[in-house]
């Protein structure tokens, strides 16, 4: 299973879905994990298409999407809304030399100018065009029932 897709949720999708599982008597095609396999399955329902995320126990099941289509438009209003946030630069690290030299070019009145990062979105706007990309790739990704829920939640909170 070769893969073909990666996104910064953590999702991992296969270019070929050839291992099934069993979940309550019906065969689903595993197109995928998050995380990684023994943490959650990504699978398909291969009777509607349907895309379901498993516990890697397969106890637990939440709906994803309609369809595989739909997930991956999901997944790229996620890499949208993450890309036009702000830049995370980081923290920086200085050894006690680079720091008396900083500040030494500081007393002196020299300045380093940079570059600034590109202007990220509000989080609001960001956050209006995620539901508005959600909804128009799949309704259903807005439910409860979801997986989708809690990280829209997420998102909300501004903790991705």
């Amino acid at each position: 299973m070769g893969v073909e897709n990666t996104s910064k949720l953590g999702f991992r999708l296969y270019a070929d879905g050839t291992k099934t599982v069993q979940r309550r008597d019906r065969p689903f095609t595993v197109i995928g994990h998050l995380h990684s396999p023994e943490e959650y399955l990504v699978a398909e329902d291969p009777v509607d298409g349907s895309v379901w995320v498993f516990s890697g126990d397969l106890s637990t099941a939440w709906p994803l999407n309609t369809s595989r289509s739909a997930l991956e438009e999901c997944l790229a209003a996620f890499e949208r809304y993450l890309e036009d946030g702000p830049e995370n630069p980081g923290p920086t690290v200085f050894t006690a030399d680079e720091m008396r030299e900083r500040l030494e070019r500081h007393a002196r009145g020299e300045t380093v100018v940079r570059t600034p990062p590109k202007p990220a979105l509000s989080h609001r706007t960001r956050m209006k065009r995620l539901r508005h990309d959600v909804k128009e790739a799949d309704r259903s990704a807005l439910t409860r029932e979801s997986w989708w829920s809690g990280a829209l939640e997420e998102a909300k909170n501004d903790l991705i």
